[in-house]
């Protein structure tokens, strides 16, 4: 009998916090983004770093990549994926101004002068 009152009391608990046995999995897409990196081309140095417009929004401000350090990742930033209107401004001067186009999961590299 105590050994019925037990397996009843186990079985109710475990039922009532959910427990499964087996595997769950969870399967779900990329997420819906891409990114853009920045690297300095030509000789300017940008310690201060930068200001992005992307599609015309507030900026938002971004390091440069010195060409030796592309060995390893660098500072990557976040977009969605898609047609945009880039805007790349240092000290009042545009350095960068175009449409870009970028894919899911894709890494946009923009060579400054």
């Amino acid at each position: 009998m105590r050994t019925k009152i037990i397996l009843i009391v186990a079985f109710l608990f475990g039922s009532l916090t959910g427990c499964k046995v087996g595997n769950v999995t969870h399967t779900g897409g990329m997420d819906n983004q891409s990114y853009l990196q920045f690297i300095q081309g030509g000789d300017t140095k940008y310690e201060q770093g930068v200001e992005v417009y992307v599609d015309n929004n507030p900026a938002f401000p971004a390091k440069v990549d010195k060409i030796e350090k592309l060995k390893v990742r660098g500072n990557v930033y976040v977009i969605k994926e898609g047609r945009h209107h880039l805007k790349v401004v240092s000290d009042g001067n545009a350095l960068y101004e175009k449409d870009i186009i970028v894919g899911n999961q894709e890494t946009k590299k923009i060579t400054l002068p």
